[in-house]
């Protein structure tokens, strides 16, 4: 068993690698981006592939160099990325990306810079800086305006390249509508007509792919829907930084859920809302970042989280919810017992499930809990 697993995670690990290998064939610098929502737009159009550094879970075999520089009480997320980054990426990725977010990842770049350093390798490492307050007691616009316009003179700078808002306008276009598949075929999995776990495959893969691939590989996914409707009150909503991993998520079909909704940051928060189309980047990013749907890795729209979630309930006539938490991630152990007890209040049942990177998948730990909270939606 422990051989097929291996032979699993070595296929997977392969699938990722040669995937940014076979694009930086084109020509095309290799920008790794971090965290979830980075200017992939801007990129694009200046002739940039932003790989935006998530879900490497099964993408590396060990933790030996990453848990050099971070702790194991740290979040699997940043382990895992710095892990990739420190032993498979360093001679693919030709610069790297970030914006702050939780106290974690906001200390990596500095780590990446020093083993960049140790091995004598200089590669741009742009930033950009969020800012984290409540537009209703400060506007963040101008100021957030002014970190776009400087992201895009030391993106030509570094790259040696060339702004283009005509292609920006473009690049835009192709993302509204990578987007609005991702919403078309949630619909999709709500009706029960597309498994939950290959939507979750696909989306989660595309962050290795440029825009055109992705919305290829959205496009054949869709056509695998079948006519078949399902139809039971075993409807539930998940949530999280990350949905479950994917031996979870076929033991939750297997048994008869529907993912009717999910509220999961690498999911519905990526990609439930598009600005509209222009060749100003600096409206396009004040419009992405003020306006986007609700997510707690940014804290200024932390506030809106719960009407947010409720109203995803209501929406999608879920009957229970389930939390998908990243151990160790401070974001989650902050909200989920928050939710938990209004979730309560309301009568609607609800199962936490925790995950972490040192964990060995025990499936039989979790079967007899997912029965249980099946056995709460049927009453």
């Amino acid at each position: 068993m422990k051989l097929k697993q291996e032979k699993d995670i070595n296929m997977i690990h392969s699938k990722i690698i040669h995937s940014i290998m076979d694009k930086r064939k084109s020509g095309k610098p290799v920008l790794g981006c971090f965290p979830l929502y980075p200017p992939v737009e801007l990129f694009t159009s200046m002739g940039i592939l932003p790989i935006v550094l998530w879900n490497l879970k099964d993408s590396v075999e060990d933790l030996i160099n990453s848990d050099k520089h971070i702790q194991n009480y740290a979040c699997g997320i940043a382990r895992e990325m710095v892990q990739f980054v420190i032993s498979e990426t360093d001679s693919l990725l030709d610069g790297l990306f970030s914006y702050n977010a939780c106290d974690t990842l906001r200390n990596i770049p500095e780590i990446l810079a020093f083993e960049y350093k140790k091995k004598n390798r200089l590669i741009p490492m742009l930033r950009m800086h969020v800012p984290q307050v409540n537009p209703n007691q400060t506007n963040p616009e101008e100021y957030l305006k002014n970190e776009i316009s400087l992201l895009i003179k030391n993106t030509e700078e570094a790259f040696e390249t060339d702004f283009s808002p005509q292609k920006f306008a473009q690049t835009v276009e192709k993302y509204t509508k990578m987007r609005t598949l991702c919403m078309e075929i949630e619909k999709n999995v709500a009706q029960g007509t597309l498994s939950f776990a290959s939507f979750c495959n696909t989306v989660l893969f595309n962050y290795s792919l440029p825009i055109e691939d992705q919305i290829l590989s959205l496009q054949k996914l869709k056509k695998k829907s079948t006519n078949k409707y399902a139809s039971n009150n075993k409807k539930v909503i998940v949530s999280g930084i990350m949905p479950p991993s994917p031996q979870i998520i076929k033991l939750m079909e297997e048994k008869g859920l529907i993912v009717v909704a999910n509220d999961i940051a690498s999911l519905r928060r990526s990609y439930a809302y598009s600005p509209s189309i222009t060749d100003d980047p600096t409206v396009f990013y004040s419009d992405f970042f003020l306006n986007r749907y609700p997510c707690t890795t940014l804290l200024y729209k932390t506030d809106e989280r719960l009407d947010a979630f409720e109203k995803r309930i209501v929406q999608s006539d879920a009957r229970g919810v389930i939390l998908s938490g990243e151990k160790f991630c401070e974001y989650e152990y902050f909200e989920f017992p928050y939710l938990e007890k209004k979730l309560k209040e309301k009568g609607i049942p609800t199962l936490f499930i925790e995950f972490s990177v040192d964990d060995v998948e025990n499936i039989g730990a979790y079967v007899t809990r997912i029965e249980a909270f099946i056995e709460m939606l049927d009453n």
